[in-house]
C-alpha cells in the first residue's frame, strides 16, 4: 500500500470513529436542549393575588417583572418582599462610593440606595411603595439563618452592617434580629396576612447562597401555613437567577426567549413560560436600568434577563417512603414492602459545571431517604464516580414538627459539636438519624454538599422538603 493510500485509509478511520460522537455532541445541543414551546404556558388567570419573594434588591424585576405587568392587567394584588438589600457587595459599594475600603456606614449606605432602586423599578412597573416589603436581613447571611444562627440566642453578626438586626428605616419587623426563628417567622407573618395564591421565590438549584435559603424558608413557611389552614393551597413557582450555564447566551439580547439549563430540564422538565407583550419588554428594560449601582459591575448579568418570555419550574415535595428490604448505607438495595425500589428525593444536574466534569467524585446526583422500623431516618447522597476521601462529604436534615425544629448534621471530615460522623462509601455518602419522638416531624428538609480544602463548596444538591406522611 502507497503512503497516500495509508494516510487517506488513516483519514477515513479516524472520520468512522469520530463521526459518530459528532452526530452525539450536535444530538444533545440541538435535541436537547430545551424549546420555547417545550415549556408549558404559566396561567395567571384564576388567581387573586401574587407575592414575589426576591432575595436582593434587583431579583424581583429580573424574575418577575413580566409577571407582575400581566398580573396587574388581569386585576390581581401584586405585592413584593425583598429579604436582604444586598449591601454586602464589596465591589459595587467600593465603585458607588469611592471607597478601598469600605465601613459599615458606606455598606449601609449602599442597602439604602438599593432600597430606592427597587421602589424605582418597581414604580416603572406599576408597583407602589406600599406593595414592597423589605425584611432587612443580612446580605450574604441567609445560609446562616437555616443552618447555624437559628436561635435569637445565638444570631448572625453581619460583617458588613457590623449589626445583629436591621440598621434601615424601611423594615418590615424592627424588632427582629438576624436569625432563622425570626426570618421564618417574618416570611410566615407576610404568607398568613397576604394570603397569596401565587407565589414566586428562588429555584432550589440557584447557586446563590441567599437564593436557595430563601427558597428552602419560603417553602417551609408555606407548608407550616398550609398545615394550619386546610383551605390554603398557594401554587407556588420557582426562578433561577445565578447559575454557570443561565441565562444563555451571556449577552443583551432582548429579541431572543429565555430557557431554562438544559442539566436542569434533563432532570425536571415541569418548567413553564410567560410570554412577554412587547410593550412589557420594553418596560422590564427600563426597569433594569433603574439598578444603576449594579450596572457597572453586574450590568453583563442583569442585562441578559431582558428576554422574550420568563420561565419558572414548579419543584414538588417528596414523600418519605417506609424502607422494607435494602441495605441502609446502599439505596440500589433498597426496597418498599412492594418490593418496588425507592427512588430519590432529590436529582441534581450532574456535569453542569466545568469543576464537576473534571471531578466526577464531587458532582452530586441524587439525594434518597427513607424511614426503617426502628424510627430512623436514612439519608444518603450518591455521586457521579467514587467518592474520595480528601474531599468534606455534608449531610444535613432538619426536622419540623409541632414541638420544635431540630437539626441535623453529619460530614467525614471537621466533625463538630452534636454532628455525626460519617464514613464515604463507593459512591455514596449516608447517615442514620434518629427521628426525634419529642419533636414528632411532619416535614423533613434534606440537602447535601461536598467540598474541598480551600476550595469551598463544590456541589450542593438542592434542598428538599419531604413530608412524613403526618403533615395532612
Amino acid at each position: 500500500m502507497s503512503k497516500r493510500s495509508r494516510q487517506f485509509l488513516s483519514f477515513f478511520i479516524l472520520v468512522a470513529i469520530s463521526l459518530p460522537l459528532f452526530v452525539y455532541v450536535i444530538y444533545r445541543i440541538v435535541y436537547n436542549y430545551p424549546k420555547l414551546q417545550d415549556l408549558a404556558p404559566l396561567i395567571l388567570e384564576g388567581h387573586n393575588k401574587l407575592l414575589v419573594f426576591a432575595p436582593h434588591c434587583d431579583d424581583e424585576t429580573l424574575s418577575s417583572a413580566g409577571v407582575i405587568l400581566a398580573a396587574q392587567r388581569l386585576g390581581m394584588e401584586v405585592n413584593v418582599v425583598i429579604a436582604t438589600n444586598g449591601d454586602g457587595y464589596l465591589f459595587a459599594t467600593m465603585e458607588e462610593f469611592h471607597q478601598v475600603n469600605p465601613t459599615a456606614a458606606d455598606y449601609i449606605r449602599m442597602g439604602e440606595l438599593r432600597q430606592q432602586e427597587s421602589l424605582n423599578a418597581l414604580e416603572v412597573l406599576g408597583v407602589d411603595q406600599e406593595q414592597v416589603i423589605f425584611l432587612s436581613y443580612p446580605d450574604r447571611g441567609t445560609p446562616s439563618l437555616l443552618l447555624e444562627n437559628r436561635s435569637r440566642n445565638n444570631p448572625y453578626w453581619s460583617p458588613y452592617s457590623e449589626t445583629i438586626n436591621s440598621p434601615y428605616q424601611i423594615t418590615y419587623n424592627p424588632n427582629s434580629v438576624y436569625a432563622g426563628e425570626d426570618f421564618l417567622g417574618d416570611v410566615k407573618s407576610i404568607l398568613d396576612v397576604y394570603r397569596p395564591d401565587l407565589i414566586l421565590y428562588p429555584h432550589p438549584d440557584d447557586v446563590h447562597g441567599d437564593h436557595w435559603a430563601l427558597g428552602a424558608f419560603t417553602r417551609l413557611a408555606a407548608s407550616m401555613l398550609e398545615r394550619e389552614n386546610q383551605d390554603y393551597r398557594p401554587d407556588l413557582y420557582a426562578y433561577l437567577v445565578h447559575r454557570r450555564d443561565y441565562p444563555e447566551p451571556k449577552r443583551y439580547q432582548p429579541t431572543l426567549n429565555l430557557l431554562p439549563p438544559r442539566r436542569s430540564y434533563e432532570i425536571d422538565s415541569n418548567w413553564y413560560r410567560l410570554d412577554l407583550y412587547e410593550s412589557d419588554v420594553s418596560l422590564k428594560d427600563q426597569a433594569v436600568r433603574q439598578y444603576e449601582s449594579q450596572l457597572t459591575t453586574l450590568g453583563y448579568l442583569i442585562y441578559r434577563f431582558v428576554r422574550q418570555n420568563e420561565p419558572f419550574a414548579k419543584p414538588q415535595p417528596s414523600k418519605l417512603v417506609r424502607l422494607d428490604k435494602g441495605d441502609s448505607n446502599n439505596p440500589d438495595t433498597w426496597q418498599d414492602n412492594q418490593g418496588l425500589g425507592i427512588e430519590p428525593v432529590q436529582l441534581d444536574p450532574n456535569r453542569d459545571f466545568i469543576t464537576r466534569e473534571m471531578v466526577g467524585e464531587s458532582d452530586l446526583v441524587a439525594l434518597y431517604a427513607a424511614r426503617n422500623d426502628e424510627n430512623h431516618l436514612l439519608l444518603c447522597a450518591r455521586f457521579r464516580e467514587e467518592t474520595d476521601d480528601i474531599l468534606n462529604y455534608s449531610l444535613q436534615a432538619i426536622e419540623i414538627g409541632s414541638a420544635g425544629i431540630l437539626h441535623h448534621h453529619a460530614s467525614n471530615h471537621n466533625v463538630q459539636g452534636g454532628w455525626h460522623k460519617i464514613e464515604a462509601g463507593r459512591h455514596y455518602v449516608c447517615d442514620r438519624i434518629e427521628l426525634s419522638n419529642q419533636v414528632q416531624p411532619w416535614v423533613l428538609l434534606v440537602g447535601a454538599n461536598v467540598g474541598g480544602k480551600g476550595v469551598g463548596v463544590l456541589d450542593q444538591i438542592g434542598w428538599q422538603l419531604v413530608f412524613t406522611g403526618e403533615h395532612r
